[in-house]
């Protein structure tokens, strides 16, 4: 109960400070318009709705208002904030419902939802429609945002740095369509390595059985291009192991 009390506390305290931080910057954005505007009596500050957007497996189990998790609460109420913040669960949404939105925020949190390679087959389930929607409704100035969302989602899929780069310059240059594409064939090609690297071990022994697991993080060690020998100390195998998936590796690239 203790570390539940500290979870609930740090997550509305921070909550609190992002509030403080809007705030400051309208007044001082206010006061560059109007020197000194914030202090004359009928200045007002604009309203500021606190959204959380939870994308975890279990339930969330924080307090959302600030008030009932301090203390002496019904002693000094009168001193206390008593915001309260909206709880959006992700894991309640399908890709389909997110990309009714069709905007930005929609396919961060599409993304969000990507948490490993197989997720990658969410994005077939997109509507026809959404993409070109995205294309013509994301403003330019969010580029840079969505550039950096994707990046994130192809170094999950261990996508090289240098292909990552020709992708997110398909969102400056709008061809967002293209962006698609290349991750779902790039997710195909994935599956066909890991399924190449399975077939290479079945049979095998070689003092331990190597499985299916072992054999997919040995290739995915392999495709980010870490040292033959490091790979077979950090999995505890032969070095002779890591060579033969490598080579079937080096097949199939070719």
């Amino acid at each position: 109960m203790e570390h539940e009390s500290k979870v609930n506390y740090k997550t509305s305290f921070k909550m609190l400070q992002y509030i403080t931080l809007v705030l400051t910057d309208y007044e001082k954005e206010a006061n560059k318009e109007k020197t000194g505007i914030s202090a004359i009596k009928d200045f007002r500050y604009p309203p500021v709705l606190p959204i959380v957007f939870y994308d975890g497996a279990g339930n969330w189990t924080a307090e959302t208002n600030f008030f009932d998790v301090t203390e002496l609460n019904d002693v000094f109420g009168k001193y206390l904030p008593k915001f309260e913040y909206e709880l959006v669960s992700l894991s309640k949404y399908s890709v389909e419902d997110l990309a009714k939105f069709g905007d930005a925020l929609s396919l961060i949190m599409i993304v969000d939802k990507i948490q490993t390679v197989d997720g990658i087959s969410l994005l077939g389930k997109l509507p026809k429609d959404y993409i070109e929607n995205l294309r013509l409704n994301i403003p330019q100035h969010l580029n840079k945002l969505l550039a950096d969302v994707i990046t994130i989602l192809l170094s999950r899929i261990n996508v090289p740095i240098e292909e990552i780069a020709e992708v997110t310059e398909k969102i400056y240059s709008r061809r967002l369509q293209e962006m698609f594409t290349f991750i779902e064939e790039y997710d195909v090609q994935e599956t066909r390595r890991v399924a190449r690297a399975k077939g290479v071990q079945e049979g095998r022994q070689e003092g331990v059985c190597i499985g299916v697991n072992l054999s997919t993080m040995i290739l995915r060690d392999l495709l980010k291009n870490l040292p033959v020998a490091k790979i077979a100390e950090r999995h505890q195998v032969s070095e002779d192991i890591v060579i033969e998936i490598q080579s079937a590796l080096n097949e199939d690239l070719a």
